[in-house]
């Protein structure tokens, strides 16, 4: 078999999905693509929306740099120039206390310190917390034969306050995850490399900062982060618009897949007005999450299936409001405000989206998301829309005085989205890859697997390609 010159079919037509379309076009040009979404929207949960001035974002506003696969897809497309930096005069982002807000310690990227004096003067911390810190260059490495929580990877190095006030928030706005069973070899391998090369996470800080790697920053050093210029949603439309040969299909309900004698058959729902379709392909990227891919493989192999279905994924909501600058009792140019789980509010973190990128909101006027639920309030995603609005509003009275009522307000709902990476993820990923040996010519693709964001959603469609093609050249 050459896939090459054969039929491919992708299904699931979010970032993922569509970046495998995109690497798919370029190494086989020759091949019969399709695309199937099941719903009527292109991009997954990048969607983005203009609405009385304002570019809203349902869900990711920016992408970073390092990993480079998103920069690179938009070097491919020859889009460079369509997207925005951060504005730098912000360039901070704040911690919620009981009583008001701290900016993050200069240097402090989640775990690795590159600026001790701005950490040790931080107002945020206890002097106890300070001592602690400093104690870590002592602390002894984990027995990595072994995976390890977030929670006892953080609190181990440098204490439980520390954890408490700058770690679990700044990694709860990446995650929205249980910090206590959060696998630190899936989410944050490269602090386990630095705990084993350098025995401390200060010193490790010590050698970024000399070698120049650690640019200085607060918390999620956002001068690393792209937007297009109108919306993350354009990188989804400049990606369909490189792929004019491909057939992309909306409303395509994948009921089941089967393997034929020449590769897969794929079998979608009908519908009133028309019957189910069938489709015959020589490769097949299931770009879903691993529990849609789970139920679509159970009469293949039950045990591939099974362990897809022990990913487990994470809901939360976006509450998005446009209000009047004047209605902030206090001048707040920072890009965000991560509040700790400690101080039991409804809030996970606050986005100034126009604080962030130029265009998000008319003159006067700033454009706030508040994201809401995660796995630790699941509960919260199910209420009405009018609560939820009513959290973001208390929170945003709390941290930043805001007062009166919002212009505008939004709230979307993301129900099992953000895939739970829990203790032992790489070693179930390690084996489901094993076990999709035995299916050539079937790859998986998305967020469930080996990397959460835009980057490493396209990573994971280029990645798929590579291995379909790989595949069929050993055939």
């Amino acid at each position: 078999m050459n896939m090459k010159s054969q039929k491919l079919t992708i299904v699931g037509g979010g970032i993922t999905g569509l970046s495998a379309a995109f690497f798919a076009q370029r190494a086989m040009p020759e091949a019969e693509i399709t695309v199937l979404e099941s719903s009527g929207l292109w991009g997954g949960v990048l969607q983005t929306e203009s609405a009385e001035g304002y570019l809203i974002e349902h869900s990711a506003d920016m992408f970073t740099t390092d990993p480079e696969a998103a920069i690179q897809i938009c070097e491919h497309l020859g889009k460079t120039d369509e997207l925005l930096q951060t504005i730098p005069i912000a360039d901070r982002a704040y911690v919620a206390t009981d009583e008001t807000i701290h900016p993050v310690p200069r240097g402090l990227s989640l775990m690795l310190p590159s600026d001790l004096d701005s950490i040790l003067g931080s107002p945020l911390l206890t002097a106890e917390a300070k001592d602690r810190f400093l104690a870590e260059e002592h602390v002894l490495p984990h027995d990595w034969s072994q995976d390890e929580s977030l929670l006892s990877f953080a609190t181990r190095r440098f204490g439980r306050e520390i954890y408490e006030t700058l770690i679990q928030p700044l990694v709860g706005g990446i995650y929205t995850a249980d910090p206590e069973k959060l696998s630190m070899q899936a989410t944050m391998a490269r602090f386990v490399a630095m705990e084993k090369q350098h025995g401390s996470l200060i010193q490790a800080g010590r050698v970024a900062k000399e070698k120049a790697i650690q640019r200085e920053a607060s918390g999620a050093r956002y001068g690393m982060f792209r937007a297009p210029k109108q919306g993350i949603s354009e990188l989804v439309r400049w990606i369909m618009e490189s792929l004019p040969q491909v057939n992309f299909q909306t409303d395509a309900n994948v009921e089941s897949v089967a393997k034929a004698k020449s590769g897969w058959q794929i079998t979608t729902r009908g519908t009133d007005s028309e019957p189910p379709r069938e489709l015959e392909a020589d490769g097949l990227v299931l770009a879903t999450s691993a529990k849609i891919s789970g139920r679509l493989l159970q009469s293949i192999d039950e045990k591939l299936a099974r362990d897809l279905n022990t990913i487990e994924a994470a809901s939360s909501a976006v509450v998005i409001l446009g209000v009047e600058r004047e209605q902030l009792g206090r001048d707040f140019s920072g890009y965000g405000i991560i509040v700790p789980s400690i101080l039991k509010r409804d809030v996970i973190a606050t986005s100034f989206g126009s604080n962030k990128f130029e265009g998000r909101a008319p003159d006067g006027k700033i454009l706030i998301r508040c994201f809401v639920g995660g796995a630790l309030r699941r509960e919260l995603v199910e209420l009405d829309d009018e609560p939820l609005v009513k959290m973001a509003i208390v929170e945003l009275q709390r941290t930043v005085g805001f007062q009166g009522e919002p212009g505008l307000t939004r709230v979307i709902r993301w129900r099992n989205c953000m895939p739970q990476y829990h203790l032992g993820h790489r070693n179930l990923v390690d084996g489901i890859d094993e076990l999709m040996v035995n299916h050539p010519g079937l790859e998986l693709a998305g967020n469930s697997y080996r990397g959460v964001g835009i980057p490493a959603c396209i990573e994971s469609g280029a990645l798929a390609i590579e291995r379909l093609i790989a595949e069929s050249a050993d055939v």
